[in-house]
């Protein structure tokens, strides 16, 4: 098929996890035959005037404020298929849900992510799938190494991902020592100043924090906001973490892992870009 991907950011402008998570579900889909145009925040709008078979939408929040005729013509497209990351907060009640109504599926990260979606919003979310973030669990695997660590953050330092309750805890939990390996906007690194029990690392490979996390006691994470999934999370329950200290209920990887399981989840993580593309091939 001949298919365009919408969404703000690719991995090479933005590490985030949607961003990871997307360039695994396209890398696969071309393994499979496809052809795929990825349309971000940079790209022209004459992509929307040449003929796909499918359209496949992805995070919309800087590309709405640009332009809502891009997001027009999204839900115009007869063959759209919506792949939810976040909380879709940026759109308005009837935009959201014309988005959603005009979907043949409607791709989620978890239970949790469709029943706050449904909770806040409201019952009208048909055709809907959930897939897992994909994780690649030969590199995230459970090991026996000595812990090295006591608790670890790894990941984008920001107001929302709850940089501020983790500062609040460090400062209240001065005999729990805290190793954040991470990355943001600006000099992050000062945030942790005058903090003498926590020590600031730049960012890591994807190798290096799996073994980062298999020498882990554990892992800090108090959002602001609901984590549909959370990559870290769950990659770091699959190294073999045994305890989250923050807001886990409001985190869909961990409450997922808690429901079906270490053997059920890494499968899940594991087939999650084969599972996305079976699931729009039978269409």
């Amino acid at each position: 098929m001949r298919i365009l991907f919408v969404s703000d950011f690719t991995l090479e402008q933005t590490l985030g996890g949607a961003q990871v998570s997307n360039s695994l579900i396209i890398k696969r889909g071309r393994e499979l035959g496809h052809e795929i145009i990825e349309h971000d925040y940079t790209s022209s709008i004459t992509n929307f005037l040449s003929y796909y078979d499918l359209l496949i939408s992805s995070n919309l929040e800087v590309i709405s404020r640009q332009s809502h005729e891009i997001v027009n013509s999204v839900i115009k497209h007869p063959n759209h298929i919506r792949l939810e990351h976040d909380s879709c907060l940026y759109l308005n009640n009837d935009l959201r849900q014309k988005l959603f109504e005009s979907s043949k599926l409607n791709f989620f990260l978890s239970d949790f992510h469709i029943s706050f979606f449904r909770e806040n919003y409201g019952d009208y979310f048909k055709n809907v799938e959930i897939n897992y973030d994909p994780i690649d669990t030969s590199v995230f695997f459970k090991g026996n190494q000595e812990k090295q660590y006591d608790i670890v953050y790894c990941g984008y330092i920001h107001p929302l991902k709850g940089v501020n309750n983790l500062v609040k805890f460090s400062l209240e939990n001065p005999s729990r020592q805290i190793d954040v390996f991470g990355w943001g906007d600006g000099n992050i690194e000062s945030i942790f100043n005058n903090l003498s029990n926590v020590n600031f690392h730049a960012a890591r490979t994807c190798e290096e924090i799996a073994d980062i996390f298999r020498k882990s006691k554990a892992i800090y994470h108090h959002p602001i906001v609901n984590e549909p999934f959370c990559r870290m999370i769950g990659e770091a329950l699959l190294c073999g973490i045994e305890e989250v200290i923050g807001a886990k209920e409001k985190i869909g990887s961990y409450l997922e892992f808690e429901k079906v399981g270490r053997e059920k989840f890494a499968k899940k993580c594991s087939t999650a870009t084969e599972n996305f593309w079976n699931k729009i091939e039978k269409l």
